[in-house]
């Protein structure tokens, strides 16, 4: 890519590196392209332990200079040839490339050549991640630039370091940088890359085939630390580590534990002997009696006794869907209502990441090793157990168990009466923080004791009522209001019941077919539940939405999104209505990084990627749309809304066939997403067929069509026609995407319409 010298700015009197383009290639355009975006995207980077650029010197006949800043000491890659480094220096290299990438991730640039030799260690140990020429901008407004420089199919970068899609020529991401910096950890502790062949074939074909050896890892390395190595090294994206902000933050909280806390624990022997334990246990009955009497935490009576404890930090788990022990299929409600709560209380600790109910009931009665659910879900730990009802008593019996090395870390049954089963999931929960070592703060010691008893006959609706609202399906939401409205019967004092008749009716708001007074309704339920207790975190998720969509009470909206995700961090469609919100006011960044938290608390649930497709879609980034509707669609092969999203994205990159294909594949699966398929006709200039289209929406219309029926008039320049059914959806009742009208990109033709901006006044943004 070029030549640097060493040089000497005279006017600063400073050391500088000077990056020129070889002779030979300076004559070609796409090099000459790669070299200015160097530039770009070296100025747009800010981070102590990126090495930045001064300026760029463009000078007739081809000749182009990077003048950047000179970075004295050695390479990555010659201080790991001069001797094996220690435990300590590798994390703390480590942690400094981490967050020099991160910031990197953060601007959108992926590097794309992360290796130890684009990484510098100055005499005073300071970290510099060098050589930014081969990477790639995911931001929109260098799209054309992406386009022409990175060609899909071709092979760029080193090949020890290249992630699997990488070596395939494949479409990447910033989780290739995860991979590479997981190679480069991998050489920092053991002297050797991961994958080495005598050719650069023999590398990429042990890349894609073989798995690293972990047994030459030193044996003093964390099992964090090999857990963290794991997760970057998955050849799947989908499993591999999100972000590599959390690497960093691992490495740091590693560094500052004392040696003891961090040391590799055999994990074998103490699952051989608990499971001998367990066989003991179900043989002397009343020995189990003495120890639950003795007391719950059985789990450190077995490390006193056995020596053995947790390997490594856990920082993330998934409560699996406890067993209904009952065998009664009328009793499914109580373990899936149970097991939801659990997930709620571990969720209020802000240092453990919990994998939602969305996800983890994909599981149900799922045998699958613990160990690939874990990497499934991407967590350290599981929680698994059963439920027994006895009349209105209540057994529960659960189990941590840390997933990769299959090891018992603690186990424990309750009984108790059904009215007292909140304040016992609010037991447990604290318990499990124990075991792990994670703090909670005061605030949240709070929220996790602030627990009452109830009517268990209540309770019992309301779990009903959250067991069919959570099918998300038109008759789920009615027979859930119908057990909401029964709980509030069964007692009209308790603040639970109202806050999910406040969710019922702002589900049943959504979409073809929703009440008129949906929102009046659900704004009522939410209000009540709130004077009774303003800790309902499902009253304030409603309440949200309703100004959102129906109030356009924007500072009231963000205040109540705010006050429900402190309450219950893992209510994902919350998060991901919070999302919507900070995309409507241009907060994109935001907005983005919050869809990305709801992926990775949900893994499973397809509608969260072709959410971030949308959202990709409408801020112009194409390439990102289709790439989440494609993992969308991996989850779901006949999700209509991802196909939706699949077929916008490929008209917008003029690819009328492909978004054809996709848009009637989604309007067979749904009529909701019809719509999809008449604008594309329409930018596809085939009129004919985009008006059949709309014909057949107008000969039934729903409040749902009107905005997007609007859409395919101002892509035909029917101006009069497509206000009009803005008019529509305007309302009242009012289609709840109204106030995103200037994102859209159908809507562009209307933008300089006088109609358009009154639309915006009475819309009442804030600047």
């Amino acid at each position: 890519m070029g030549v640097v010298y060493l040089a000497r700015d005279t006017k600063l009197d400073r050391s500088v590196a000077v990056k020129s383009l070889p002779a030979e290639l300076a004559s070609d355009s796409t090099t000459r392209m790669r070299f200015r975006r160097e530039a770009k995207l070296l100025a747009s980077l800010n981070h102590p332990n990126i090495a930045v650029i001064h300026e760029i010197i463009e000078q007739e006949e081809d000749a182009s200079y990077l003048v950047l800043e000179y970075v004295p000491g050695e390479t990555l890659a010659q201080r790991i040839a001069r001797e094996p480094l220690k435990l300590e220096e590798a994390l703390s290299i480590g942690q400094q490339v981490s967050e020099a990438v991160s910031a990197a991730h953060d601007k959108g640039v992926i590097h794309r050549d992360l290796k130890p030799g684009n990484i510098k260690i100055t005499p005073e140990d300071k970290v510099k991640v060098l050589d930014f020429g081969l990477a790639k901008v995911s931001i929109s407004e260098e799209k054309n630039v992406e386009d022409t420089v990175t060609q899909p199919g071709r092979v760029i970068g080193t090949p020890a370091y290249m992630s699997p899609e990488q070596a395939r020529g494949k479409s990447t991401d910033h989780r290739t940088d995860i991979w590479s910096f997981g190679c480069i950890m991998y050489e920092m502790l053991t002297g050797n890359v991961p994958f080495e062949g005598e050719t650069a074939t023999d590398t990429v074909a042990r890349i894609l085939e073989r798995e690293p050896d972990w047994e030459v890892l030193p044996q003093e390395t964390p099992t964090n630390i090999r857990d963290l190595l794991r997760r970057c090294l998955e050849k799947d994206p989908r499993r591999r580590l999100r972000d590599i902000g959390d690497a960093g933050i691992e490495l740091r909280e590693t560094l500052t534990l004392p040696a003891t806390a961090t040391a590799a624990r055999a994990a074998a022997p103490v699952r051989t002997l608990w499971r001998w334990a367990i066989v003991i246990g179900l043989v002397a009955g009343p020995l189990v009696v003495l120890l639950a009497v003795v007391g719950p935490n059985i789990g450190r009576w077995r490390e006193l006794l056995l020596g053995g404890a947790s390997p490594g930090r856990i920082k993330s788990l998934a409560v699996l869907p406890l067993e209904n022990l009952s065998g009664d299929p009328n009793q499914e409600y109580l373990p899936y209502g149970i097991t939801e709560a659990l997930i709620a209380d571990l969720a209020k600790i802000e240092a453990l990441q919990v994998r939602s109910r969305t996800s983890i009931m994909q599981y149900e009665d799922v045998k699958k090793p613990l160990s690939e659910i874990a990497r499934e879900l991407n967590v350290d730990a599981v929680v698994e157990g059963s439920v027994l009802r006895v009349g209105q008593q209540v057994r529960i019996t659960a189990q941590l168990i840390h997933a990769p090395t299959d090891t018992h870390l603690w186990v424990n049954s309750y009984q108790r009466d059904l009215g007292d089963v909140l304040t016992l999931l609010s037991e447990v929960a604290r318990t499990i923080a124990g075991q792990i070592e994670i703090t909670i703060t005061p605030d949240q010691e709070a929220l996790l004791t602030a627990k009452r008893p109830i009517n268990p006959e209540m309770y019992e609706a309301y779990l009903k009522g959250m067991f069919h609202l959570n099918k998300m399906t038109p008759e789920g939401t009615e027979k859930g209001l119908d057990y909401f409205r029964l709980a509030i019967e069964r007692d009209p004092s308790d603040p639970l019941a109202y806050g999910g008749l406040a969710l019922g009716y702002v589900a049943s708001a959504h979409g073809p077919g929703a009440p008129p007074d949906a929102f009046e309704q659900a704004k009522a339920a939410a209000v009540q539940a709130l004077k009774m207790d303003d800790t309902v975190a499902e009253a304030h998720a409603a309440l949200a939405q309703i100004k959102l969509y129906k109030d356009w009470d924007w500072a009231g909206a963000e205040q109540a999104f705010l006050s429900a995700l402190k309450l219950n961090p893992n209510l994902t469609l919350t998060r991901a209505q919070y999302s919507w919100y900070l995309l409507l006011f241009g907060r994109t960044d935001e907005a983005l990084a919050e869809m990305r938290r709801v992926q990775q608390v949900d893994p499973l649930t397809p509608l969260w990627p072709a959410w971030q497709g949308w959202q990709y879609w409408w801020t112009g980034q194409n390439k990102e749309a289709i790439e989440e509707a494609r993992e969308s669609l991996e989850l779901d092969s006949d999700y209509p809304v991802a196909l939706y999203i699949l077929g916008s994205a490929y008209a917008e990159k003029g690819m009328y066939e492909e978004a054809i294909k996709a848009h009637q594949r989604a309007g067979v699966l749904s009529r909701e997403w019809k719509s999809g398929l008449g604008r594309t006709y329409a930018m596809a200039s085939r009129l004919e067929e985009a008006r059949l289209v709309l014909a057949e929406l107008e000969a039934d219309p729903t409040p749902w069509d009107t905005f997007f029926v609007a859409q395919i008039y101002a892509v035909l320049g029917e101006k009069d026609e497509a206000f009009r059914w803005l008019e529509v959806a305007y309302g009242p009742p009012n289609h709840p995407y109204v106030p995103w009208i200037s994102h859209p990109p159908a809507f562009k033709p209307l933008h300089d319409d006088p109609r358009f901006a009154d639309l915006l006044r009475r819309l009442n943004l804030p600047e």
